[in-house]
């Protein structure tokens, strides 16, 4: 069967916020632009799943005619954004990110965003508003849009990237793109843990696929948990609804003796970790320490119930975020009768974001020429810890990322993808379905979710990392040669895209445990028992992974600093962590 043979300026890998800003973005500068989606257009990945707050600074808000603080400043965010971020932000990010914020919602709110309220740096809309924004400022730009297409590798020809094969998920055909600059979009890459908040298509391809072709990437030990995700009952296992209900209105947190989880803490970090977004690294270290001291539930997690708080309070507040108990199309009234009775559900952390990922610079190039990256697939400004919007790292991002590809594209002969290249990939990835027996992914897939959840969490030790690595090489070695999928059929084969997608969560939780391993402190979301001090003299330098003769090396490179210098000595983590909480700036809100 012949490939499709399709040749653009630039190719836009991801079908979320970073992408289609970054194909507005490459089009407007007059590149012909296509953007591969792997589901429904404008609804896959993480972006229609947010809730969705942009953040920038008061003043720009005050500016823009929306509730601000004029007294804030971009300098205050800049020392948010650093400071929660424990150092290891990349300044240069962060300053784009908070220069480009102010003229990005303008633009957002001209193309007909729906602003839901405002709050001193935040404007709320939803996930779902902002992709149908973008999606129909995309076509009236003139990008050409592309959906269920997986792309399964990039290619590389000389040093430079030439173009892409792609999976057509209805017919199970393959295209190959032959293009002069891509911009991989991609997002994270929750389907290697389970539990998760993230949509079920994203598996990190974007970012293993780009280290395959040279690009290094770094900080893969960075992997931010969201706290009081639900745990029961099944079908509403890594629902977002009680991590919500519990930032706005609290509530209680107890283990299974019936303790106060949080009663022995400092109390400023227990007001401020749990009701500002600290919550995520400060509440899902406490849950797991219970939980590692055998104080858990059966699913691994704790209790949370309304607790002294007034059922009148949660039902006005679930009116406004859960209308008739409805969230993301899930029911939720049997959870908000528990909540009535006051009955306790059993949460925990689950993975919500990735600080690390592809290394790129300012103008969002990676090491490859012609290969850009954007989004939450990059290592981006936030450092150890993210606690500012995504939303508007992704759109800021992608649109510097589509500018840039578009200025290369243009003073760039596009090369041919070499049919050698193209026939082995082919090869690789039609394996699956060429085997008569082997290994299910299905299962393997859920071994591997429950190993990264209990070995990469947050809390990590080095015995148990030194085992992860060691359970990671076996499956590298003895489990992903033999995949097989039993429908043989290539037509919206889903056990063939988990095949596929297996091999790029393995080789990205085999980097993140590397990583974790030799970073011998803690630091923002990464905590090592074993090291509870957070080594500022040390370890303030990212954590770089290079693929040597095939196999996975961690290197480092100092932090990039501008305006904002590093802290020096060793400080034990708790303390550090309400040192970063005691830093924030005073700009009228919480956050």
């Amino acid at each position: 069967m012949a490939e499709i043979w399709i040749e653009t300026d630039v190719l836009i890998v991801g079908g979320g916020g970073a992408g289609f800003s970054a194909a507005i973005s490459s089009c407007e500068k007059g590149a012909r632009t296509i953007l591969l989606s792997k589901g429904p257009l404008a609804r896959c990945g993480a972006s229609p799943m947010a809730g969705a707050d942009f953040t920038l600074d008061g003043n720009s808000m005050h500016k823009l005619g929306r509730d601000g603080d004029p007294n804030d400043s971009m300098e205050k965010v800049m020392n948010d954004i650093v400071t929660q971020g424990f150092y290891m932000n990349n300044q240069k990010l962060v300053e784009q990110y908070i220069r480009q914020a102010p003229r990005l919602l303008e633009d957002m709110m001209a193309w007909g965003l729906e602003i839901k309220m405002s709050d001193q740096r935040m404007v709320f809309s939803s996930g779902t508003h902002i992709m149908d924004v973008l999606l129909k400022k995309a076509r009236k730009s003139g990008v050409e849009l592309m959906e269920d297409v997986m792309i399964i590798d990039l290619v590389v020809m000389d040093g430079k990237v030439t173009g892409a094969l792609g999976l057509d998920i209805p017919t199970g055909n393959f295209f190959v793109f032959r293009a002069r600059a891509i911009v991989i979009a991609t997002g994270g890459w929750h389907k290697a843990f389970w539990p998760n908040t993230g949509m079920r298509d994203l598996s990190g391809e974007g970012i293993a696929m780009s280290h395959r072709a040279g690009a290094v990437i770094g900080n893969m030990e960075f992997i931010t948990y969201c706290c009081n995700i639900m745990y029961e009952p099944p079908m509403l296992r890594g629902s977002l609804a009680p991590y919500l209900m519990s930032l706005i209105c609290g509530g209680k947190l107890t283990n299974a003796n019936g303790d106060d989880i949080l009663a022995g803490y400092d109390p400023y970090m227990v007001e401020t970790g749990t009701a500002t977004e600290w919550n995520k690294s400060f509440v899902s270290q406490a849950t797991m320490k219970e939980v590692r001291a055998g104080k858990g539930f059966s699913n691994g997690g704790i209790h949370y119930s309304r607790g002294d708080v007034s059922w009148d309070m949660m039902k006005m507040v679930a009116s406004f975020i859960f209308p008739s108990w409805k969230y993301k199309a899930i029911d939720l009234s049997g959870w908000g009768k528990m909540l009535e009775e006051n009955t306790p559900i059993e949460v925990g952390p689950a993975v919500e974001y990735f600080d690390g990922g592809i290394i790129v610079n300012e103008h969002f190039e990676t090491s490859v020429p012609g290969l850009y990256a954007a989004g939450e697939c990059t290592l981006g400004a936030f450092g150890a810890n993210r606690v500012f919007s995504a939303i508007t790292e992704m759109l800021v991002q992608g649109r510097d990322a589509g500018e840039h590809a578009a200025g290369f594209a243009r003073n760039k002969s596009g090369q041919k993808p070499g049919r050698k290249t193209i026939v082995l990939l082919r090869e690789k990835a039609e394996a699956p379905l060429a085997k008569k027996k082997g290994i299910s992914p299905a299962s393997l897939r859920r071994r591997i979710q429950q190993e990264a959840h209990k070995n990469l969490g947050p809390i990590r030790n080095g015995h148990e990392l030194e085992s992860f690595i060691a359970f990671i090489e076996d499956v590298k070695k003895n489990k992903l040669p033999h995949l097989y999928v039993t429908g043989k059929g290539r037509n919206y084969n889903k056990e063939w895209i988990d095949a596929l997608e297996l091999g790029n969560m393995v080789h990205l939780l085999e980097a993140a445990g590397r990583s974790a391993l030799v970073r011998t402190e803690s630091r923002g979301v990464h905590y090592r028992e074993d090291y509870p001090v957070t080594d500022n003299d040390m370890w303030l330098k990212e954590s770089v992974v290079s693929r040597i003769d095939g196999e996975l090396r961690v290197s480092f490179r100092p932090v990039t600093v501008t305006s904002m210098s590093l802290p020096v000595g060793v400080v034990p983590y708790m303390d550090m962590m309400k040192m970063m909480m005691q830093a924030h700036s005073d700009t009228g809100g919480k956050h």
